[in-house]
């Protein structure tokens, strides 16, 4: 069984939950995790790729935003490949990935938005509907 986390954010803006994704990659990152970030789509993979490069200037996360020889990149980041077996899975798509259960630990982070708040409890019934026992996390600035 996975440990999955709902990380409920203050902000409201889609900027700041990428900026909070950098923050949790990076922590997630130095602690020697290997990192999955799923996205919602082609635009919120390129911004990511984009913002993992430039988020802290003295921040380094290797990183590439397809599966392809993944084996050898910590961090990797798409909406549509299923990537090799990793240890954290951050989702940021409206729905769960198919491929969920090959990860220890998942983490899903929602912005404080009511519709992006909704589609985080139907993803939460859907954990707990399959015997998960996800748990929240509200965060404060």
């Amino acid at each position: 069984m996975a440990r999955i986390d709902f990380h409920i954010l203050e902000e409201s803006t889609p900027q700041a939950c990428l900026q909070y994704v950098c923050r949790l990659t990076e922590k997630a990152y130095t602690q020697g995790c290997h990192i999955h970030i799923h996205t919602a789509d082609d635009s919120m993979t390129e911004q990511l790729d984009e913002l993992l490069w430039t988020f802290r200037e003295r921040s380094f996360i290797p990183h590439q935003a397809s599966c392809a020889g993944d084996e050898l990149c910590a961090v990797t980041l798409n909406h549509s490949e299923l990537p090799e077996k990793r240890e954290v899975l951050i989702n940021l798509a409206t729905e769960v990935p198919s491929f969920y259960a090959h990860f220890e630990r998942i983490i899903e982070v929602i912005a404080n938005d009511e519709t992006v708040k909704q589609q985080a409890r139907a993803r939460f019934r859907y954990y707990t509907e399959r015997g998960e026992k996800p748990t929240h996390l509200e965060l404060k600035k």
